[in-house]
This record gives C-alpha cells, structure tokens and sequence, in this order.
C-alpha cells in the first residue's frame, strides 16, 4: 500500500468478478513475482519458478518459466545467471544472483528460504551491455543505457561517438576497441574521449558528458 491510502483499486463485498480484479492487481504487480516459487508445478523434488523479463545484455528478455530437479537430503541453492539461465546445485556459485536456498529430505522440500531481492536482480541485470561500433558513429539503446557498463567493440580506422541519452546518469565505458578511440557523447553537447583499451567513469549532467576519472 502506498502510505495510508493506496493508488491501487481495493475489494469490496458488493464487488461481482473480483477473481479479474484479483488477476489485475496481480499483473500490476508481476515484477514482484520474477522467478517465484511456482506452486503448480512444484511437487517432491521438483521445484517450479515463474517467468521473469530482464535485461541480458541491455536487451528486454523474457525467461520462462520451468523447474528444476532437487538433490534429495541436501540444501540446495537455486539462482540465475546473466545470460537468463536459473541454475540448481548444492553449492553457491559466485557468479550468479541467489533466488532460493532449498532443504529436501528423502523424497520432499522440508523447508525454503526465499532469497530474492527486486534491486538486487535489477543491478544483476543491469550490469553490462556490449556494443559493436562498425568503425562508425552508434547510439545506444533505451535499455542499454540502464547499464551500469558500456563495453564497445571492433576495429576502428578513427574516433567513432558512443552516443549515450541526455539524461543525469554515470557509467563505467571500457573501449575493447582497436585501432581509434571513443567519444562518448550525447546528441548534442560535449563529451570525453576514452582511448584504446582503456576504461573510464563518465557522467552525463543531462547536457554533456564528462569525465569522473581518467583512463585506466
């Protein structure tokens, strides 16, 4: 709820149809519900989770719902990486965003912790995006720019501009490039150039690009 009143429609008794309204609130609310425990698919050592939309590699993807089989008499650790793919073992792996920490008996769950946190997997997704210059000018997506990372690819002949939006926001660019350097710009405005194979923070005040370190 939002404070003491809510934007959200509520339920009331004299209400017809509130199963669709149910269904409504539960779809405004889906973000919520990104790699749940789904509880129809989910029997014995089986553990079902639902569908989620996250950004691989600053591009909107939706990862289906499916299962998982559990080692009996263990715990087991469910998680997701960043390519989409939710993952069980009986260890954690470093590299992955932790969604479920299971212990089995013999044959069922005994008992779960739910271990997903909405921000944490939106920083998880989030992290990365590549793009491939061409040995030209390029524009970065919408979504990409939601990344904290902003790696550029290929062979240049001269500087070619990573053209990121005119919005307040900071980003660590690392030009993989070879053969020229990056200009990270906005459509209008100034910007930093980064040189070959080298990385530096840039932040956009929404007018320009600028430098927060040099390159490393």
């Amino acid at each position: 709820m939002a404070d003491s009143t809510t934007p959200l429609f509520t339920l009331s008794a004299s209400q017809n149809n509130q199963e669709a309204r149910i269904n409504e609130l539960f779809d405004a609310a889906s973000p919520g519900t990104y790699f749940g425990r789904n509880a129809d698919t989910s029997t014995g050592l089986t553990w079902g989770y639902f569908a989620a939309k996250v950004l691989i590699n600053g591009t909107p993807t939706n990862v289906a719902s499916g299962t998982k089989t559990l080692t009996a008499s263990a715990t087991n650790y469910i998680s997701v990486s960043q390519a989409g793919v939710v993952s069980v073992g009986t260890t954690r792996l470093a590299n992955e965003c932790p969604l479920y920490s299971i212990v089995t008996g013999s044959a069922t769950v005994t008992t779960w912790t739910d271990e997903r946190n909405p921000a944490a997997i939106t920083r998880f997704f989030e992290g990365r995006a590549t793009q491939a210059m061409a040995d030209a000018n390029q524009t970065i997506t919408q979504a990409m720019s939601l990344c904290e990372t902003l790696v550029t690819t290929g062979a240049l002949t001269a500087t070619r501009n990573l053209v990121v939006p005119l919005r307040r926001a900071t980003w660590i660019v690392r030009n993989d490039c070879t053969g020229g350097s990056i200009q990270v710009i906005g459509a209008t405005g100034t910007g930093i150039t980064i040189a070959t194979v080298k990385t530096a923070i840039v932040s956009c005040d929404g007018t320009n690009v600028v430098r927060i370190t040099a390159d490393v």
